[in-house]
């Protein structure tokens, strides 16, 4: 039996125009993308020539080689993406589990996204939160200083706290402290509350 081909010696640009033309012959383009298996058959046929028998089992020998990379390469981005997505979960799972409300507000003070405990604290579901600006809920009193403080905080990396009232729906006024510091991803805060101490019974 004669040995195997060597796969680092590349096949002849001879055999590969022989092989488009003979495909070319046969079907149109669009049939052999659609179809591999025509052009596999057109390899398997130059292979059985004594003549072209050597280049095409080395070009056959390099489509194997090439389907292997693509089979790892596949490997690969399916545990990198299950990997993101276990971190994605526990991320998420963190920020549902703490104790202080966190928010994500735009670059015009409209809420981006937010955590179990701000939906609480809001007396609101995502979807009636999604896109609506701070101060819908914030007392009308404390909006202007709220205001500038959510200003003043997009220029900050470091957090700059306020105090302020919260009104949900019909709820009782409630006090929180708030801490903000700017997204250092997108225009906008990040914004984190919890009670604050004279509203705790």
């Amino acid at each position: 039996m004669n040995a195997p081909p060597n796969s680092s010696a590349p096949p002849s640009p001879n055999l590969r125009e022989r092989a488009q033309s003979r495909l070319h012959a046969k079907h149109t383009q669009t049939d052999v993308a659609k179809d591999a298996s025509k052009a596999l058959r057109v390899l398997f046929d130059l292979a059985s020539s004594p003549a072209t028998a050597h280049d095409a089992l080395a070009l056959l020998h390099e489509l194997q080689v090439h389907q292997v990379e693509l089979d790892l390469q596949n490997e690969e981005l399916q545990s990198s993406r299950a990997e993101l997505e276990a971190s994605w979960t526990r991320q998420t799972q963190l920020m549902d589990a703490s104790p202080s409300a966190q928010l994500i507000l735009d670059g015009s003070g409209c809420l981006a996204a937010c955590n179990v405990q701000a939906l609480r604290c809001l007396a609101q579901s995502w979807p009636q939160l999604l896109g609506k600006p701070l101060n819908t809920w914030i007392c009308p009193m404390d909006r202007p200083r709220v205001q500038a403080w959510r200003k003043n905080a997009e220029q900050r990396s470091q957090p700059i706290s306020l105090g302020f009232s919260l009104q949900a729906g019909g709820a009782t006024a409630r006090a929180v402290w708030a801490a903000a510091c700017a997204n250092p991803l997108s225009p906008g805060v990040l914004m984190s509350w919890v009670d604050a101490p004279d509203a705790l019974a």
